[in-house]
């Protein structure tokens, strides 16, 4: 059997260069690679494969397993070829892992199952979690109902505008049922660049506040804050709904081509691991996992080279021309280049949050992004 195995590899590995080109495999790809803590799903696949985001085409998942996708510490992933085309197993050709190998002092072979417990929650994730952790837990958008029904900062004990953790603060508009809430600022409104629907509006996560004496306004004090609280801050009810990290990598969805509209923390020219905000959402089937291409437009430049047309502008409008800095030379948009890939991690009805996984120029606001080709 070892020198099947070892015959098997061999041929893998002899097949490997001819079709890594053909399958847009990466450079060498590992014949066996052991998962380790601190793994992201995002970093195996792009271990194998030139677009991580293809990883389900390679993925040879076990259909017995309650959720297939789920990789974890520990874990042993080998490559194979199957009809000539490449899959990653978990385990070996010979076994998935999930078996201990004994040999019996009478030669006998035993074969017993390997204890594991370990839960979900240990799998690796998709995307490095100290990048989208609070994206996950704090980030709103919020729609105009929303905004108006929300509760808001009053004042302060003591008559400031602006506070911190430990501050006592007085609310209006809250319901009294709930007694923990997060506590936003209303930020722009999320504005679709083709169609100016008005998509929503972004909400700044501030800190948490608990209600500790009812009234209106309510006494509340601040638990937690990650900036200064202000007068005129939202408080709302603190979600509790979570959003497990183990999404899979897949294309975006037919049709769901858009835009760039904005980006977290301020920044101008968007890199990698940016956290930016796509105008589609759950209602165009956007959904945690899905990847787009990034295209960057081209600019408008003068064609100094053009060949062939008559100059028909007057004396005085050339003159003019001259001293305005206007020109006669046709105007050429250039085509639009690629220009990274990013991912979407949380999505909301109008829009959704992506954090860029790869960037080879700078991006901006206002750039396109599409299906992957």
């Amino acid at each position: 059997m070892k020198k099947v195995v070892m015959g098997f590899a061999a041929m893998a590995l002899a097949t490997a260069s001819h079709l890594a080109s053909a399958l847009d495999m990466a450079p060498n790809p590992p014949e066996v690679y052991v998962v380790v803590k601190g793994d992201t799903l995002w970093d195996i696949a792009s271990r194998y494969l030139r677009d991580p985001w293809v990883w389900p085409e390679i993925w040879q998942a076990n259909p017995q397993v309650e959720n297939p996708h789920l990789i974890y510490p520990g874990d042993v992933l080998t490559l194979i070829y199957l009809d000539g085309k490449p899959r990653v197993i978990r385990g070996t050709p010979t076994g998935d892992g999930s078996m201990v190998q004994t040999t019996l002092p009478n030669g006998t072979v035993k074969l017993s199952p390997r204890a594991r417990v370990i839960s979900e929650g240990d799998a690796i994730p998709t995307l490095p979690m100290d990048l989208i952790g609070q994206y996950l837990t704090e980030a709103r958008v919020l729609t105009d109902e929303e905004m108006q029904k929300a509760g808001y900062v009053l004042a302060y004990d003591g008559d400031r505008n602006a506070g911190g953790e430990g501050d006592k603060v007085y609310v209006r508009g809250i319901n009294e049922n709930d007694k923990a809430y997060s506590i936003f600022r209303p930020g722009p409104a999320y504005i679709d660049p083709v169609t100016q629907e008005v998509l929503g509006h972004e909400a700044f996560h501030v800190g948490e506040g608990a209600l500790i004496r009812e009234g209106d306004p309510a006494t509340f004090t601040i638990m937690r804050s990650v900036q200064e609280v202000r007068r005129g801050d939202l408080a709302l009810p603190v979600n509790n709904e979570h959003f497990a990290p183990t999404f899979f990598p897949a294309p975006a969805p037919e049709g769901s081509n858009g835009f760039i509209i904005s980006v977290y923390g301020g920044v101008s020219n968007i890199g990698q691991y940016n956290v930016v905000v796509l105008n589609r959402g759950e209602r165009e089937n956007v959904r945690s996992g899905h990847v787009y291409d990034i295209w960057v437009g081209g600019r408008a430049i003068e064609d100094k080279f053009a060949r062939g047309g008559k100059d028909e502008r007057g004396f005085f409008k050339k003159i003019g021309d001259f001293f305005t800095g206007n020109s006669s030379k046709e105007m050429v948009q250039l085509p639009s280049e690629k220009a990274g890939s990013l991912m979407v991690f949380r999505t909301f009805d109008k829009v959704s949050l992506a954090l860029v996984m790869k960037s080879t120029r700078p991006v901006h606001v206002g750039d396109e992004v599409r299906k992957p080709e």
